[in-house]
This record gives structure tokens, sequence and C-alpha cells, in this order.
């Protein structure tokens, strides 16, 4: 074999240690390897023209690209630079390419049926069966290697690996798995992204750091029981459970004990919180190992990496938050939960501080179909609202709605909607992305027939003049062409504000509970909160005036397939959620089987009823927002039947670096399936840039779905992307200076007839 050292012309600093021609065994492969996602990898390139590989040091070469142009053609790093789209080509797109490239990582086979079940490489798992090393091949997942492609890949590095090792070839998209159908799995023996990840015991889901008392719960029901006896969780806890339930509070960090989605209520809370939060299945080995109770630690969770270390006692500062006693817990152990000295550990930061936009309580506030709303009007109508509205606009084309329409709106004339600027920020080496979103539209002719696009090579660096408006126009129309937005009718503030100032009752309670508040008299607050909710929902008499301006409301929305009103849909839409640094998803709620008048003024009670409930108002009041400013509009729409819904945010959520991919959940039914997390749902990764897609996880379901809904869904997915460079600002009045990186959570659901609709766009995650 061969050393290669760095020479003058090399473009790094530290040692470069790469290997080309040799045999591999693990010592050589610990000798290159770096870490990504848990698992040890090194890069691999295939020289086809001399029949030979080079084993890369991951942590000298990040960039196959580069290597490739520098150490083996002997271009400059500028050179590279200033053709990176091109030479990217020859190499992940050429039929006839030089080169071959991939990653190879190292993985454990416990003997429990499954290759992979082990998944962390180098934890010891208590099976009592000996772990296994295997090797798994992929290439990079923009990639398009045809099957005959993909088997000399693999047949090329097999008979350079030593003997003893498996290999596995992991398809690194749909289309590499459609590629592979059609060659024999003993030719070329493959595992899925699904089975070799499904099973892995640590997966960070939110960064952050925390110092807390680690209260660790098996079930649901220690849970409660310990709510009920020792009082509300708070600040000063990490909560450890299989399932987090809607309704926990506000705490220091999460770790989810059983397999879970990223964009569950309380998984997205955690990341609207900036709090850590992580999967940890083998916690309750890791606890009866350990004989840990009772500890205090600091729990990190980084993209690559979960610690959680035990502290000898509580910080001075958080001695006196914490309160009860707790059951058996954890601390620290095993590789990937690394133990080090505790460090010193500052005071505990305060909830950011929130403030709202006044609320617009006019008595003439009109209820308006969602159509006619704007961004702006969600201190009127609340964020879902007015989002909803904005997506209207959008799919109307962006033209300004009519001026007799739009008065309450605070648009002015000329206001024009492109939906690609998140493909003209700036990804150095490259300007910019457009000729990327080009090359995905112009896939998608067949779907949506646009016109034709220009080439790659075509496109100018910036989407100027007549070729720039019609990549806008192209974006616009696929968007369009790929969902809908169901109409509704928007109830304002101004309903629920009548509704509580007719009740001297509730007016009384509402001034105890706010007196409360500011006293700080913890122990009457749930209660308040309950009176309150029970007015609302029950006792309070409604004026007529607000129960006919309700009950009028489904007679203005389209007809239903029968003619008749059917079964509606009543939403929340608050003004107090999807907001920089409170979320609030899962918080309040929506009544989803509705059926006429009576039914219609008891769901409109219980969704205003839910802005008082005791969680609810807990959570707003740490962050420090006011009663007074918090209202509750409702959203009234027809019932839509699903075959498949689900969630998708406009970015990785395991790795906010990653400006490529959308991720997307879904299963049968409505979106609430996946979000109330009683169920897995089927979990995808969708490239927005070079294109294709792959499967994470299947949840619960026993197989994935067809290859053509996979194709759908990746439509949905870059529409997702496109809305994101309307919708990323914080406020509706940012204007031209949007941070476009800003990613949005979308809830959608497909009809029967492949049909798209969303029912919620806001932004995920906003801090």
């Amino acid at each position: 074999m061969t050393l290669t050292m760095t020479t003058p012309h090399d473009h790094t600093t530290a040692c470069d240690r790469t290997t080309i021609g040799a045999h591999l065994a693990l010592p050589l492969f610990h000798t290159l390897c770096g870490t990504l996602a848990g698992h040890p990898f090194l890069k691999v390139v295939v020289d086809r023209a001399e029949n030979t590989w080079h084993l890369l040091d991951a942590a000298v070469h990040p960039f196959h690209v580069d290597y490739i142009a520098t150490r083996v053609l002997g271009m400059e790093l500028a050179e590279l630079d200033a053709c990176l789209d091109a030479f990217n080509a020859s190499v992940y797109a050429d039929p006839e390419r030089r080169f071959l490239l991939g990653v190879l990582s190292l993985h454990t086979d416990t003997g429990a049926g499954t290759a992979g079940a082990g998944a962390d490489a180098g934890t010891h798992m208590p099976t009592g069966r000996r772990a296994r090393p295997f090797l798994v091949l992929e290439t990079t997942e923009a990639d398009t290697m045809s099957g005959p492609m993909l088997e000399e890949f693999y047949t090329f590095v097999r008979h350079r690996l030593d003997s003893r090792l498996p290999l596995l070839l992991k398809p690194a998209n749909h289309g590499q798995e459609h590629a592979l159908a059609a060659i024999s799995d003993v030719r070329v023996p493959r595992i899925l992204s699904h089975q070799l990840f499904g099973s892995r015991t640590r997966t960070p889901l939110n960064p952050g750091e925390a110092v807390g008392r680690l209260r660790h719960f098996r079930t649901a029901r220690e849970y409660e029981q310990y709510a009920a006896g020792a009082g509300p969780l708070g600040g000063s806890d990490i909560v450890a459970m299989p399932c987090l339930p809607d309704d926990v509070p506000r705490v220091a960090g999460f770790i989810n004990t059983a397999p879970t989605t990223p964009l569950s209520h309380t998984n997205v809370l955690a990341s609207g919180w900036g709090i850590p939060n992580a999967i940890i299945r083998d916690l309750d080995q890791l606890i009866e190992a350990e004989e840990l109770a009772g500890a205090w630690v600091r729990y990190e969770v980084q993209d690559d990496d979960i610690t959680l270390v035990r502290l000898p006692q509580a910080p001075a500062s958080l001695r006196q938050a914490s309160g009860s006693t707790l059951s058996p817990l954890l601390a620290p152990s095993s590789a990937a939960l690394t133990q080090t000295s505790a460090p010193s550990v500052s005071d505990r930061r305060p909830a950011p501080r929130i403030r709202l936009e006044p609320p617009l309580l006019h008595a003439d506030i009109p209820a308006l179909p969602l159509h006619q709303l704007r961004r702006t009007d969600q201190n009127r109508y609340g964020t879902k609202a007015a989002n909803l509205g904005e997506l209207h606009h959008v799919l109307a084309g962006g033209e300004d709605i009519p001026a007799g329409e739009s008065e309450h709106a605070g648009q002015g004339p000329g206001h024009t909607i492109d939906l690609t600027a998140y493909y003209g920020r700036p990804r150095p080496p490259r300007a910019n992305l457009y000729a990327h979103l080009t090359a995905r539209l112009t896939a998608r002719l067949g779907l949506s027939g646009l016109p034709v696009l220009p080439g790659l090579s075509d496109l100018p660096a910036l989407p100027e003049g007549a070729r720039g408006a019609q990549l806008r126009a192209a974006a616009r129309d696929f968007v369009r062409a790929t969902v809908t937005a169901p109409d509704g009718i928007a109830l304002p503030f101004a309903l629920q504000h009548r509704f509580l100032t007719s009740s001297p009752a509730l007016q009384q309670g509402i001034g105890d509970l706010k007196a409360a508040l500011a006293r700080g008299t913890v122990d009457t607050i749930d209660p308040l909160c309950r009176r309150l909710q029970h007015l609302i929902q029950h006792a309070a008499p409604m004026p007529d005036d607000v129960a006919r301006a309700i009950t009028a409301a489904p007679q203005a929305l389209p007809s239903g397939a029968s003619g008749t009103p059917g079964r509606l849909v009543v939403r929340s839409s608050s003004n107090a959620e999807d907001l920089p640094g409170f979320s609030a998803a899962g918080v309040y709620d929506s009544v989803t089987a509705v059926h006429g008048a009576d039914e219609l003024l008891a769901a409109v009670r219980r969704v205003w009823a839910s802005l008082l409930s005791p969680r609810s108002v807990r959570l707003r009041h740490q962050a420090g927002i006011s009663p007074d400013d918090t209202y509750m509009g409702v959203i009234i729409q027809r019932y839509q039947p699903a075959g498949l819904g689900g969630v998708l945010v406009t970015c990785n959520p395991t790795r906010r670096a990653d400006f490529r991919n959308v991720y997307l959940n879904c299963s049968s039914g409505s979106p609430e399936n996946v979000v109330d997390g009683t169920a897995l749902p089927l979990q995808y990764l969708y490239n927005t840039v070079e294109g294709g897609g792959r499967t994470v996880a299947l949840g619960s379901s026993a197989e994935d779905l067809p290859a053509a809904t996979r194709e759908r869904l990746a439509d949905l997915a870059l529409t997702g992307r496109l809305l994101q460079s309307h919708f990323s600002g914080t406020t509706p009045t940012d204007g031209p200076d949007l941070d476009v990186d800003r990613p949005l959570d979308i809830e959608w659901l497909m009809t029967d007839q492949g049909d798209f609709h969303l029912v919620q766009i806001r932004p995920y995650a906003a801090r």
C-alpha cells in the first residue's frame, strides 16, 4: 500500500493520511476513520481509470470533490470553485464518470436477527450475544449511479476488504432502491436506511444544554402519579419517559426512551423552547447497571453526541428550585454518554420575554373568509388564520387582492411574491442555488406542465431579466399546481372579547387569575383556570349577536358535495402561538368532528376555553405574555377526508446545518395522527437541491409507501421549500430582508384523489 503525506501544494494543515490501493481491515479503518452520527466512517474514491481506490482521512478531506480535484487532478481550489457545479455533475451524474464516490461506515450486529440492530458501533448491548462488526457502503445522496454501476462499486470494494468483514450496500435514495431492484441481493447484499438506523440506541433531536434533576418515568401512569403527588414539574427538571405527554410543562430538557419523530408536538415544543432533547433507548439498562438514583446532571445534546454528566450536588443557583424527592434516576455511562469532570454551572437563564402586537377588538371587525386575510391580520384573527390567508394570496398567483377587499390587510400596491429567494442565498463556494432550482423544476415538467426553463449552464449567476422572471413564474406555477388551501371562515378576537365581557362571572374570574399570577400564588392558579374553563364552556351565557355570528359562518363556506353544511372542523387561532421563542404546538384545542349549530357553538366555546387551560396560562406566564394581550380566534372549515396526512418541516430537524433536505412525516388519515405522538409515522428526507429522497423510518407501518406516492411527496417537499422563501420572516412586516433560512412547519393532507391540501403553515421552532 501507499501512504501519502502532506505535500507543499496541499490545501490542508493537518497530517494528511490517505491510503491508495490498500487492502482494508479494521486496524487501517480505525486509523483513518472519523465519526458521523455516532458511527466510525471513512471516505472512498474509486478511480476506474487507474483501477485503484483511495481511502481518505475524513478529518483532512471532508469533501470528495476537493480531494479528487486537488490531489488526483492537480487543480487549485479556486479553479474548482469556479466550475463546482459542472465538476459535481461529472462525478455524480455522468454515466461515463471516471470516479465512484462513497462512504464506508462501521456498525455492529448483535445477532438479534436484523443487520445493524446494534446500531451504535462500539456500544455494549446487554443481550448476552457477541457483537459482530460489519461495514456499510453508500454513495452520496445526490448520486445518480445506475444499478450496474452500483454493483460495480460494491464488487470493487468487496474484493479489497478483509473477507471476514461483511459488507452491505445501502441505497442512498429512492432512485437507487429502484435501480437495484433488478439486481439479486445475493450479488449485492443490501440494507435500507430505515433498517440500519431504525433501531439506533441514541439519536439527537434538538441541540442544547441544561443542568437539572433528571426525573425518569417508565410509564405514563408513573408520570401522572408523580405530577398528582409531588406537584408539577418545573424548570430545574429533565424529564425522561417513553412518550412525553402533550401537556408536559416547560422543563429543562427532554429524554425520549422509545422511538419517536422529531415532529411530534412535544418535540416541536422542545425545539421551540430551545431545550436539549434526544432519544436514549437504553436508559433503563443504564440506570439498572449503574444503580443511579436522584442524580443532578449536566445534559448536553449535539448533532453527533449526547452527554450526561453527573454532578456531585445541585448547583447553588438551583438548590432552592428543586423541591421534592424523585424516583430512581440516571447518571452517565457508556461510550455514547460521555462522562467528564463537572464544569462550573452558571445561573439558570430565564425564559425569553415575549411581546405581542396589541390585539384589535373593535366590535365592527367581521368574520371573514380566509382568502381575504393577509399575514398582517394576526392581531385580529390569530396567526393560523392570518398565515392561511397569506397562503391563499400566494396560491392566487401573488396578485394583490382588489382594494375593496384588502383595506384591512395593510399591503400596498405593487407587492410581489418571490418563491425562489431561498435558492438565491449564497452557499459558499456557490453564489446561489438558482441552477439547482431550475433543474428541479425542469425535472417535474411531466407533472406540472411548466414551460421549458434554461439549462444549468445557461442560467445567469443572478436570475435577472426575462429568464429570472421565468424562473420565478415557474416556481409559483409549480406550487399552485401541487397544493391547495381549503377555504374557511375566520372568527375575529372581537367575538371572544364580546363574549368574555358580557359575563360578570367571567370578568371576576379573569381578574382573580391575573391577581394570582401577579402575586405568584401558584397553588391557586390551576383551580382558577379550571373554573374559568367551566364557565366558558358550559355556564356563561352567550350573547345572541355572538351566537348568530358563529352559526352564520358555515353558510359562507363553499357547499359540500351534497350541498349541505355536513361535517365541520373548528381550529384554534391565537395571537399567542407561532412566535419567536413561543411555539405553543399542541397547547390549544381544535375540534375535528362538528355537526350542526349546537355542536358548532360548543366547539367554539371549547376552543376559547383552551386559551385559559392551566398549562397554557403557565406557559405564557413563563414567557412573559400578559393575559391582557392574549386572545383566541377561530377557523371554521369543512372536513376534508384524507387518505394520507402529515407534517413537513423545511429543514433537517436533527442536523440544522443541512440546507438541502426537507423532513416529512405521514401516516394514514389526518395530520393529527403524526403530531399527537400516539403512532409512529413514516419518515422521509427529501433533497430539494440536487433532488432525490430517502426513507428514514417506517414507524408503525409494515411497509413503505408506493414509489409513485413517494414521488408525489417529493413535489410536496419542494413546494414547502419554495413557500419558505415567502413565509420565513419573524413578523408580517419584515419586508424584503427576510431570513429565508428560517424553516416552516406545514400540516397537510392528501385526498384519495391524490390532491394535497395545506391546513396549517407556521414557523418551525421559531426562537
